[in-house]
C-alpha cells in the first residue's frame, strides 16, 4: 500500500464549519457502515448483480467525498455508470479491486485521523 493519504478530511471540516464533533460523528459514521458496503460492491460485482452493484456504488458515493477520497470517487462514479448502463468494461474488475483497497486503507487512515481528533 501507498504511503500517500487516500483521505482529506478538509471538505467535511468546511461543511462542519470547524466543529470537530461533527467530522468526528460523520467519520465514524462512515467507518461504521463502510465494511459492509465495500464488501457487497465487491460480492455483486463478482455476482454480476448490476443493479445491487449500481445501488451500493450509488449509495456511499457522497461519503467518499466527504471523506475526500478522490480517486475512490472517480472510480464509483465509474463502477456505478456501468452497473447501472449494463455496459461492463473489461477493466471494471481492476477498477473495483482498487476501489475496494483504496477503502480499506482509508478506513486505516480515518481511524488514526478520529483518535488524534479525539486527543
Amino acid at each position: 500500500m501507498s504511503n500517500k493519504s487516500v483521505t482529506d478530511l478538509s471538505y467535511l471540516r468546511e461543511i462542519a464549519m470547524g466543529d470537530d464533533s461533527i467530522v468526528i460523528e460523520t467519520t465514524e459514521a462512515f467507518l461504521e457502515d463502510a465494511p459492509a458496503a465495500i464488501e457487497n460492491i465487491q460480492k455483486h460485482y463478482e455476482s454480476e448483480e448490476w443493479q445491487k452493484l449500481y445501488k451500493k456504488a450509488h449509495k456511499i458515493k457522497p461519503n467518499l467525498k466527504y471523506m475526500g477520497m478522490e480517486r475512490a470517487h472517480e472510480l464509483i462514479l465509474t463502477i456505478e455508470e456501468q452497473a447501472n448502463t449494463g455496459e461492463i468494461s473489461e477493466d471494471l474488475g481492476e477498477k473495483v479491486s482498487e476501489f475496494c483497497s483504496l477503502c480499506h486503507q482509508a478506513l486505516d487512515e480515518l481511524s488514526d485521523k478520529i483518535e488524534a481528533l479525539r486527543a
